[in-house]
């Protein structure tokens, strides 16, 4: 059944059958979606034909559900509706993957939020391997300076060593809002502490994409951790 933006939002919102008829298409339409894109991303057949890959969609179909009925108000038409929810649906999948490398990582728990890590460029060729590292220790001066302890914690941990925001939230007795708060308010500091010393954060973060740099700040087309805190 095709529904225009308009006749997604009332039947979503109304309740009764028009809404379990249009849930149940929704979770459909999402869980091949879901299915699909972890097809295409390097998954396994074995991994597919699995009880754990099947509750993998399963769960993140639920959850994308969830969100999008959370976020029906904010719709505002500029695209699709189907398109929009699968990007919600991707975004979901991709947190839950993030997070289950995370639980099968060996970082030692005692390291995490500690110190960011030393100057990071693998191969460091002529052209931009001076500028790079001199906006390196730019930045690992100004987040050890400039930021209270908790937000260095934070930051280190989840832009440098990986570690899921949820996950960062729990390690920390914290919950998500009170997370990106943190975390808003040190990219804040950070920003004006580089505005201080000359330089906007997106001359920084362009000193680090240059596409001639091989250096494991980006990885598989990944927002790179330079971003992640800027």
């Amino acid at each position: 059944m095709q529904r225009s933006n308009s006749e997604w939002l009332k039947a979503l919102q109304d309740g009764g059958r028009d809404q379990l008829s249009a849930l149940a298409d929704l979770r459909a339409r999402l869980l091949g979606a879901i299915r699909g894109y972890l097809a295409r991303n390097h998954v396994s057949q074995d991994f597919l034909a699995s009880d754990e890959a099947r509750h993998l969609a399963e769960d993140c179909t639920q959850e994308s559900i969830l969100v999008i009925q959370s976020k029906l108000e904010g719709f505002r038409g500029e695209s699709q509706f189907m398109t929009w929810a699968y990007s919600i649906a991707i975004r979901v999948v991709l947190g839950e993957l993030r997070r289950r490398r995370w639980r099968q990582k060996t970082i030692e728990r005692a390291q995490l939020g500690q110190a960011v890590p030393i100057w990071p460029i693998e191969e460091r060729g002529p052209e931009n391997s001076l500028q790079q590292q001199e906006a390196w220790t730019l930045l690992t001066r100004l987040i050890n300076t400039k930021l209270t302890p908790l937000q260095r914690t934070a930051l280190i941990a989840h832009a440098f060593q990986g570690m899921p925001l949820d996950e960062v939230a729990e390690w920390l007795g914290s919950n998500r809002n009170s997370l990106y708060k943190l975390i808003h308010d040190a990219r804040k500091r950070l920003k004006q502490a580089l505005l201080e010393e000359g330089i906007t954060h997106k001359d920084l973060i362009a000193v680090f994409d240059q596409q001639k740099s091989a250096s494991h700040l980006q990885a598989e087309g990944k927002t790179s951790s330079v971003q992640r805190i800027l």
